[in-house]
């Protein structure tokens, strides 16, 4: 059994402090989806605990005049619920519809989704295409923006100084047009871990071809990457089957460049081809 403090904190500034002077000794909770069954496993051995579910500024979705922001703390059945995400970002309310059971989606957030960097995370690879960034505070620093293409360095390890909170998520509303999409392959419906998953931002213009193209796997490479070789085959063309089928294959051969070949490459490869077939295909139809 572990023995450390847990520190509820009622305002950012409280829970800036105590992470200031606590420092690599602690650890920040809100769903604790992770970090919980990181403490019952004994990965982990904090001194203290900082529970930051409380503070209402961590909170909401809100509308701004050019995007969108979403409150670290904000739960993936709040996504899913939310008007504003269905309206304005559909591929990641069904990120988040498709993460684990209700009583998870109930409680994990989209902040500890992000900040837990894991390569297997459903909605990370989703906000990666939406060109999402990270809203971060410290009490040395004050606020700063980072995007999160820069935030994952590894599996498990983001880019976060120790005395940072992740407060909110700013996404760029899409330009008029613009389509999107998100898939997901995984052991079982319920409760399912990602074997892959696939986001795509696609965009024509009025002589119907590619204008915009964002596509990134998720569960398939250590970290999130947008697959820009591949996006490249698809922009500035009309989207015909030979080049779709083209892009498909750049896909996963890019994958197999950055992880090497493994022992599931044999049963990913053919599988992330078809998934990218059928959700450009549905996307350009």
């Amino acid at each position: 059994m572990q023995h450390f403090e847990f520190y509820t904190a009622r305002h950012i500034e409280d829970a800036l402090t105590f992470l200031s002077e606590k420092g690599e000794r602690c650890k920040v909770i809100a769903g604790g989806t992770d970090l919980i069954p990181a403490l019952r496993k004994e990965d982990i051995h904090p001194d203290f605990v900082l529970n930051v579910l409380e503070l209402r500024s961590l909170n909401g979705i809100t509308e701004l005049n050019h995007s969108i922001r979403i409150g670290s703390t904000v739960t993936f059945t709040e996504m899913v619920e939310s008007d504003i995400l269905s309206h304005f970002f559909p591929s990641l309310v069904q990120a988040a519809a498709s993460v684990g059971s209700p009583q998870i989606r109930n409680r994990g957030t989209i902040g500890g989704n992000i900040a837990n960097a894991s390569p297997a995370a459903d909605v990370l690879p989703a906000i990666l295409a939406l060109d999402g960034e990270l809203e971060l505070e410290s009490k040395k620093l004050g606020t700063r923006r980072l995007p999160l293409s820069e935030a994952i360095v590894a599996p498990y390890r983001a880019q976060f100084r120790q005395d940072e909170i992740l407060t909110g998520i700013f996404i760029k509303k899409l330009e008029s047009g613009t389509r999107s999409a998100f898939t997901k392959l995984g052991r079982r419906n319920a409760m399912a871990r990602a074997r892959m998953n696939l986001s795509v931002i696609l965009r024509l213009n009025n002589e119907e071809v590619v204008e915009e193209l964002k596509i990134v796997p998720g569960a398939v490479m250590p970290v999130a990457k947008r697959m820009e070789r591949a996006e490249k085959m698809l922009i500035g063309k009309k989207p015909e089957t030979s080049v779709v089928e083209a892009t498909a294959t750049a896909i996963v051969e890019e994958i197999v460049e950055r992880t090497g070949v493994r022992w599931s490459t044999e049963y990913k490869v053919p599988v992330m081809k078809s998934l990218s077939k059928r959700i450009l295909g549905e996307l350009l139809t």
